[in-house]
């Protein structure tokens, strides 16, 4: 089983794994048929520490993010925090 929660299903959404506007249940499933069994306790931690700690809900921290080059939302986000050129 693996648990779509607030952060989960924000990162996933981000990150292309599902689609705009996929509800929690579809989330629930399409993820379910990304990540292996095994690897979904895993999974399911790594997705809402990144929530909580880079890829918030607000004010996402991009710049800092290890998936930025493979994020098709990366710092499009509103109130996203990047690096400034000065």
């Amino acid at each position: 089983m693996l648990p779509v929660d607030t952060h989960v299903h924000r990162v996933a959404g981000r990150l292309g794994l599902i689609a705009p506007g996929t509800g929690a249940e579809k989330a629930h499933r399409e993820l379910a048929r990304l990540v292996p069994p095994s690897r979904v306790l895993e999974f399911h931690i790594q997705l809402i520490r990144h929530g909580r700690s880079t890829c918030r809900a607000r004010r996402p921290n991009c710049h800092h993010c290890p998936l930025l080059e493979l994020c098709p939302t990366g710092g499009k986000q509103r109130g996203t925090i990047l690096r400034s050129n000065r």
